[in-house]
């Protein structure tokens, strides 16, 4: 997804829940670090919106006329997905992080969930296009495995953290050596 798009889908959007900024949780948050988007972005063709208010018919609603399968999405090519906070695990304190996502006049048009936040996420939900998307955002310096670290740790005490463990052996196996050292390290304090 180019940031036009982006910036189209958000809109279209705030057409719809007007009360609401949506935030931002997907991998499409790599916008707000880099202007230009490594290709596994650009060839995703959903964003993950957050919203947090709980208004469960708005969220049928945008995924209705924006989601996946819709209209808009065989017209456009691209679509929204809109979660609510019990979909999406971010570590203690996420909203304390969020950051403004700006359109071409520069008005706040989203939030973004801080990228570190991003990565933990994305290690929870631990599909294999989750450890390719983090091996990029590592290889990109997109990331700080300090910062990433302590993010994993802000997990460890949800009930998530079951998996937590495996997630972390199943990364290592996608980094580099110098990453891969530093996640063992973490292993054995979480072992």
């Amino acid at each position: 997804m180019r940031k036009s798009e982006l910036f189209e889908l958000i809109r279209q959007i705030k057409a719809i829940a007007a009360d609401e900024l949506p935030i931002i949780v997907g991998s499409q948050a790599v916008h707000l670090v880099t202007n230009f988007p490594p290709e596994i972005i650009q060839q995703s063709i959903e964003c993950d919106f957050l919203f947090v208010k709980g208004k469960r018919e708005t969220r049928v609603e945008i995924n209705k006329k924006l989601g996946v399968f819709s209209n808009f999405q065989i017209e456009k090519g691209f679509y929204a997905d809109a979660l609510g906070i019990a979909t999406v695990i971010l570590p203690t304190d996420w909203q304390k992080r969020l950051q403004p996502f700006n359109d071409e006049n520069g008005e706040t048009i989203a939030l973004v969930a801080e990228i570190h936040d991003i990565a933990v996420s994305k290690l929870i939900a631990g599909r294999e296009k989750d450890y390719l998307f983090l091996k990029e955002l590592f290889w990109r310096e997109f990331i700080e495995i300090d910062i990433f670290i302590e993010r994993v740790l802000l997990v460890k005490d949800m009930p998530q953290s079951s998996v937590l463990i495996a997630r972390l052996e199943s990364l290592e196996k996608f980094l580099e050596r110098n990453l891969s050292v530093k996640i063992r390290e973490v292993l054995k304090d979480l072992g």
